[in-house]
């Protein structure tokens, strides 16, 4: 006589699972989202706008310049992986979660030039590593959303 109480099965399950798979698919969204943002970061950054801090001291000395070619290119690879994510490519996962954990690591470091962005971008770097890491779903073997 089955009472109901096994894990991972009946209603709650499903209800979690439905909430971990809209969690990854809106990580797929905000990492294209993230990817153009830091791209108009970046090019803002290479053109020398006067739109950032001035920073002197700082331990993790790079000029502007600098900055932003890495944030470009972070933005086009994160923009490409929220797309592979959106796609439902196997593999988009793992290395959304790698990307998303360097962005967070690259939005720290460029803390001081963008405070309040690179305070919000962790937060959303958190969030994308917390919902692709807990898809764990069906929906990644090949079912759409």
């Amino acid at each position: 006589m089955s009472t109901g109480t096994g894990a991972g099965t009946g209603a709650h399950a499903e209800r979690k699972a439905a909430w971990a798979v809209g969690g990854s698919f809106f990580a797929g969204v905000l990492m294209l989202v993230a990817g153009a943002v830091d791209i108009l970061q970046g090019i803002a950054a290479v053109r020398g706008n006067a739109v950032f801090n001035a920073v002197t001291g700082y331990a993790y000395t790079f000029n502007l310049g600098s900055w932003g070619w890495i944030h470009i290119a972070l933005g086009i690879l994160i923009a490409l992986t929220g797309l592979a994510i959106l796609m439902r490519v196997p593999a988009a996962r793992y290395v959304g979660i790698g990307v998303a954990a360097l962005y967070l690591v690259a939005q720290f470091m460029y803390l001081p030039y963008a405070p309040i962005w690179a305070v919000v971008s962790m937060a959303l770097a958190v969030f994308v590593i917390w919902a692709l890491a807990t898809d764990r779903g069906a929906s990644w073997a090949g079912n759409r959303y």
